[in-house]
Formats: C-alpha cells, structure tokens, sequence
C-alpha cells in the first residue's frame, strides 16, 4: 500500500485500475531490480564506501548479524554476492577495457566474501569443534582492504 500511495497521489482521481497497474509495472523493475535505481558507479561506489564504515565497530562489538546484514544488502550485496553479472563495478571496468580496474573489482569481491565469511565462522564458533576463539583481526583486516579497495576504484571511475 505505501508503494502505491506515491503513484496513486500523482494520478488524477478518475484513473481506472487498470491505467493505476500499468503505471505500477512500469515502476515494477525498479524495484524487483534495484541496480536499475543506480545512479552512477562513482556515487554507488561511494554509497558502498559509507556502508562499511560503521563494520569494524560493528566487529568489535560481536556483532556478526549486523556485519552480515551489510555485506547482503543492496548495492553492496552486488559486489559479491549475486555472480559475476551483477557485480556493477566489473561491468563498468568491463564496458571500460580496464584491466586495472577490474583486477580491482575481483579483489574487492573477494574481500567482502572473505570478511562474510569470518563472521560467519564468528556466529558459529561455539558450536563448532576447535579452539573457540572469535576471529576479529581477521575480518577487520578485510574491511580495510575492501575499503582501500573501494578508495581505489572510485578514483579511477
């Protein structure tokens, strides 16, 4: 109902149920497909930037879900999580012919798999056999990277 508050206060009064579907299907992939909201890789590079700002914290304080919840969640989730094809920072080093670029890319995705898995492991460690010690230097160490990383990309975007 909220998503069709928006649409329904800009069409006029009269406007039939069918004519208020059809402009909600044109609005439709947008949001089933959220990377086609995204503004500019630059800006989105920045917006990922920001979101892993709070995660070395968020480590710190045992936090694993929250940690989690960043690294799935869109534009971030993208970057390593969904394939290769829908990684957009690949696909604009790919449409630029920067093999610079996308070594950059494969390496920030393998950054945020590795800190996803490190928290993961972290959630799990009581009940699974070994030492029982919490890896915090481990998944840290992968933020910074993934943070330079990113740095790195948006400047030669």
């Amino acid at each position: 109902v909220a998503l069709l508050s928006p649409l329904h206060a800009l069409a006029p009064q009269h406007t039939s149920r069918r004519a208020l579907l059809r402009s909600v299907a044109v609005g439709a992939p947008v949001l089933i497909n959220p990377q086609l909201a995204l503004a500019s890789p630059k800006a989105d590079a920045e917006t990922v930037l920001q979101a892993l700002e709070p995660l070395s914290g968020y480590v710190d304080e045992a936090r694993w879900d929250a940690v989690r919840t960043v690294l799935k969640t869109s534009p971030v989730a993208e970057l390593w999580n969904l394939g290769q094809g829908k990684n957009w920072i690949r696909k604009a080093a790919l449409d630029a012919g920067d093999p610079e670029l996308i070594e950059l890319s494969e390496d920030l995705s393998s950054a945020l798999q590795l800190t996803d898995q490190y928290v993961y492991d972290n959630n799990f460690i009581y009940f699974q056999p070994g030492n029982g010690k919490l890896k915090t230097k481990e998944p840290k160490d992968q933020i910074k990277i993934a943070q330079t990383k990113l740095k790195t990309i948006i400047f030669s975007l």
